[in-house]
């Protein structure tokens, strides 16, 4: 009976996450130094800083235009005309010409102030953007770890609950010899561990789809995530976030940087039906020349100097004001963003902020939750040795605990991404605020090894079990990755010898408390 009780199907366990290949480079101990690793190699931040090199450069360019352009032409030529009255070989010759020329531009309807001023205002808001790239890739690293280190606090707290589950099945199918339980419990137990196997391997497959994603951030394999660090601290008010997001936040600077280049671009295309005036001058070489057409004489060679002023006045050009229209309702477009990108920072604080403070609240109730649900299994254990609690108040009490253990760390979890969240929208999350050592005590979470039925590790199997297990059942961890080592939860069964050891004082009972027949 007992064999025929654990003949349950043996389900492979996920691959591991994210090996780390031989040329992968060493991982960082901590997540400062990682940060400051995934801000240098980054490929969506490297693009960025291309585009702060593109904008530098036409800063360059635009500034280029103040200053005096020197330009060089020439030109040789065999040409054969047609003179009357004269030689054949008259009509035959080789000219050349060359010239350089020196050209200042004193107005040019301020067509180059204003194209300084928009690519000042582009390099200026492409910096902004580099600084809110930088952000969300800080703030996808520490989501990323923290969804990591969560989900493998859950697949221990599974594989716990489905060892748990096991020798629980094994104390009934013991009973079931006896006659002290029924089928119904046997089965029953079957299918609760049927189900805790699923739990671990939906759990599983939830960390390597966190570990993936965590090496395609970091660049560092999915099994080795530095504990959660220490962050700057939040303001001390909502208002006060507010404040200081109105200043700082990448993204409203850009947008009104943006307007700025804008409003420049406007000016700069009205420029275009301005009067240019040019300062010009310049030196000319000629050799080779047809004088008279008549005579076919050739002339000697001869230069001159020149200069003067050289004045261009548009009279009609549509092209012109069609640009003229365009820039300005760009103007108008980048004026309106301003006003989008206040309320949509302003909402991320809020809600980040309410989502903080929600956190926190949630992790007090939590904790109070886990402790009295630990206080719950422990005294139905109990009880049910002596036969006054059935099989599924003890399954369904280890199952509250199991999901009040998760609501927990997942809790801590959400806390501190909303910390990370605030800081990301009020425009502060950078490598200087993720300090170096853990976000709490000392100690770290470590990976569960499971067998492919998700139970512990060969190793573990014969540990103390029961009261002694009881002894250091609640949990002492402070938030995600850098609390206390997570103590193992009191997901033990009913132990053996609650079914060697009968009760003669009063007939054996089924899970529904009535004696078998």
């Amino acid at each position: 009976m007992l064999a025929s009780a654990m003949c349950v199907p043996v389900i492979a366990a996920g691959p591991a996450i994210g090996p780390v290949s031989a040329q992968s480079p060493s991982p960082s101990s901590t997540m400062a130094s990682l940060a400051r690793s995934v801000v240098d190699d980054n490929p969506d931040v490297e693009t960025q800083r291309v585009q702060i090199r593109i904008a530098q450069a036409r800063l360059e360019g635009a500034e280029a235009g103040y200053m005096p352009t020197i330009e060089a032409n020439g030109s040789v030529q065999r040409r054969e005309i047609n003179v009357r009255g004269g030689t054949r070989n008259d009509s035959k010759y080789t000219s050349g010409h060359a010239a350089i020329e020196a050209r200042l531009r004193f107005f040019d309807g301020n067509r180059t102030y204003n194209s300084v001023e928009i690519a000042k205002a582009e390099l200026l808001s492409t910096e902004a953007t580099l600084d809110g790239a930088i952000s969300d890739t800080l703030l996808e690293l520490l989501t990323s770890s923290a969804d990591v280190l969560l989900n493998r606090k859950i697949l221990t707290f599974s594989q716990m609950q489905s060892d748990a589950i096991a020798e629980q099945l094994r104390a009934t199918s013991r009973k079931l010899e006896f006659s002290e339980a029924t089928r119904t419990d046997e089965e029953l137990a079957r299918a609760r561990l049927a189900t805790s196997q699923a739990n671990v391997l939906a759990a599983t497959e939830e960390l390597n789809v966190q570990g993936f994603r965590f090496r395609t951030v970091s660049g560092q394999s999915g099994t080795i995530v530095p504990p959660l660090p220490v962050l700057a601290e939040l303001p001390s008010s909502l208002p006060a976030a507010q404040k200081i997001a109105a200043e700082m936040s990448p993204r409203l600077r850009a947008a009104r940087l943006n307007a700025i280049a804008g409003k420049a671009g406007a000016a700069f295309a009205l420029g275009a039906l301005l009067p240019q005036l040019d300062a010009v001058g310049g030196y000319e070489y000629l050799t080779g020349g047809v004088a008279n057409l008549f005579t076919g004489k050739l002339p000697d060679d001869r230069s001159s100097v020149y200069g003067g002023l050289e004045l261009r006045v548009p009279v009609f050009l549509p092209k012109d004001h069609a640009e003229v229209r365009r820039a300005r309702a760009v103007r108008d477009q980048r004026l309106a963003q301003i006003e989008t990108a206040e309320r949509t920072v302003a909402e991320d604080v809020s809600s980040s902020w309410t989502r903080w403070q929600s956190a926190k609240s949630t992790i007090v109730s939590a904790e109070a939750a886990v402790a009295a649900t630990e206080q719950a299994v422990a005294g139905l254990k109990k009880e049910a040795v002596g036969g006054n609690r059935t099989l599924t108040e003890v399954l369904d009490a280890q199952n509250s605990l199991l999901a009040s253990q998760v609501s927990l760390e997942r809790a801590k979890r959400n806390e501190f991404v909303a910390r990370a969240l605030v800081l990301a929208a009020i425009g502060r999350l950078n490598v200087d605020a993720i300090e170096e050592g853990r976000c709490c005590a000392a100690g770290g979470t470590p990976r569960p090894g499971a067998s492919p039925l998700g139970r512990p590790a060969v190793a573990d199997i014969g540990k103390p079990t029961g009261e002694t297990a009881l002894a250091a059942s609640r949990p002492v961890v402070a938030s995600l990755g850098g609390g206390s080592e997570v103590a193992a939860a009191p997901l033990q069964a009913v132990q053996d010898e609650s079914s060697a050891i009968p009760n003669p004082s009063r007939p054996s009972a089924s899970r529904l408390g009535r004696k078998p027949n």
